[in-house]
């Protein structure tokens, strides 16, 4: 079964083993990636160069977000264009995603530089950490092309069912970001620079492999003289990347807004609290990577106007992202006593991190609901309620539950500010997803089966 027969026949168990596992796997790399760099800064002791990677971590989610943007918005409309059978449109979405990707990211790297010390600023370094931020900001800046194609990239690619060259590119990014970590932070004294450069470079990496593989992939294009920036193709790409990329755009301002109540707090909680989200972080991209290696196939069933496969496939996800959240989650505070201090030294640090680590994961099993629900309304063409579910989470309940929490709880309820902002957008996102499917059976019905049989 190749992968499109996948797609559009395969088992749900099926398309979980063959789809989404190699999604997780992709995000938990990704995971894995992010987080390197805090695992060997933690090993040198220097807080403040640790509290510096925290803080700079909404930066890099918002090259995130606008690769997301075209990435994931690439994917669906690929997908959906699949399924309908027009496999011209492929080429016209492929090139267009490849080369917006590279003329954003020379925009994202001018911007950058331009803007470092009020950029700093906002993402809430003070006086101590502003240097180690402005040092680990910049090189990203520099690398942003880089990051925009590898992203986009990455995500495009998947639209037939094919998840090989993405998995294959994390591996290769990561593997050089592992080895050259301890070498230019370490070995060579680099600092928060070297951490920046063996980023920068593991992206190069992956970028590079993905273009090559998107050359030798049939159907997909990135050749200038096929690119077109017409709304027919543009404006699809955007308007269904809209909705993730909004939810993480908006969430790069959030954290800026948390990282800032934190820090008033001391930036021995910040660090804490870089290193307890990884845990939330591995949750929710498992969850998140499940539902996006699943997407394709919802796509091509909303194509080939096939509802009811889509139903299965959301309730078979939905189960899946439950359990395994509960897993995760269970394993992660079962072991903090061994997880934790091998990315802190400072004993103060990891007993913030402990207390942290219940804030984080307490509605992380949900989330998976959260997102799937996300997913649907995006692949059914639903575009308004699937960007109004993003900006849920990450900023319409969130933010007001940062301050809310923060002023009537201190602390303790800063840290359970995200549990609380995550559970109530779970609940909205599944009633939406249940809206537009009572929506869809209703107009379905409406239709007649044979034109003029409504008079009769």
């Amino acid at each position: 079964m190749n992968n499109e027969q996948l797609i559009q026949n395969g088992s749900i168990g099926k398309l979980l083993v063959r789809l989404s596992i190699p999604a997780v796997v992709i995000t938990m790399i990704t995971v894995f990636y992010n987080f390197v760099d805090i695992f060997f800064m933690g090993q040198t002791g220097e807080t403040l160069q640790v509290a510096a990677i925290s803080l700079v971590s909404p930066a890099f989610s918002c090259i995130s977000a606008l690769g997301t943007l075209l990435g994931m918005g690439g994917c669906t409309a690929i997908a959906i264009a699949l399924g309908q059978g027009h496999r011209e449109k492929v080429k016209l979405y492929s090139s267009f995603c490849f080369w917006a990707a590279l003329g954003v990211g020379v925009v994202l790297m001018g911007a950058g530089n331009l803007l470092m010390d009020p950029l700093v600023r906002l993402l809430g370094a003070d006086q101590e950490t502003a240097p180690y931020a402005q040092a680990y900001l910049r090189i990203l800046s520099l690398g942003a092309p880089v990051l925009m194609l590898s992203n986009v990239l990455a995500n495009i690619l998947r639209a037939d069912g094919s998840v090989k060259p993405s998995m294959i590119s994390s591996l290769l990014g990561t593997g050089t970001n592992v080895l050259l970590d301890p070498l230019l932070i370490l070995s060579l004294n680099g600092g928060i620079r070297g951490a920046a450069v063996a980023t920068l470079l593991g992206n190069v990496v992956s970028a590079l492999y993905l273009t090559l593989a998107m050359g030798k992939k049939k159907g997909f294009s990135r050749s200038l003289r096929v690119f077109s920036a017409k709304p027919q193709v543009s404006w699809k790409v955007i308007r269904l990347g809209l909705p993730m990329a909004a939810g993480t755009l908006l969430m790069s301002f959030s954290h800026m807004f948390g990282n800032n109540l934190r820090m008033s707090y001391g930036s021995h909680v910040a660090a804490a609290n870089g290193v307890a989200s990884m845990a939330g972080t591995v949750v929710t991209l498992v969850s998140m990577g499940m539902c996006m290696g699943i997407q394709p196939a919802l796509s091509y069933a909303f194509g080939a106007g096939n509802h009811r496969r889509m139903d299965r496939i959301v309730r078979g996800t939905g189960l899946a992202t439950v359990l395994t959240g509960l897993v995760l989650s269970a394993l992660f505070l079962l072991f903090r006593d061994s997880w934790l201090p091998g990315f802190l030294a400072d004993p103060q640090v990891v007993a913030m991190g402990k207390r942290m680590l219940w804030g984080v994961l307490c509605a992380a099993p949900f989330f998976g609901l959260y997102q799937i629900s996300s997913c649907y309304l995006q692949s059914t063409g639903n575009v308004g309620a699937a960007t109004f579910v993003s900006l849920l989470r990450q900023g319409i309940l969130y933010i007001p539950a940062l301050y809310g929490m923060n002023l009537l709880g201190g602390l303790t309820g800063l840290i359970f500010a995200g549990a609380v902002s995550d559970l109530l957008s779970t609940g909205l996102a599944v009633l939406l997803g249940l809206a537009r499917r009572r929506k869809m059976v209703r107009e379905e019905e409406a239709v007649p089966l044979l034109p003029g049989l409504e008079k009769l």
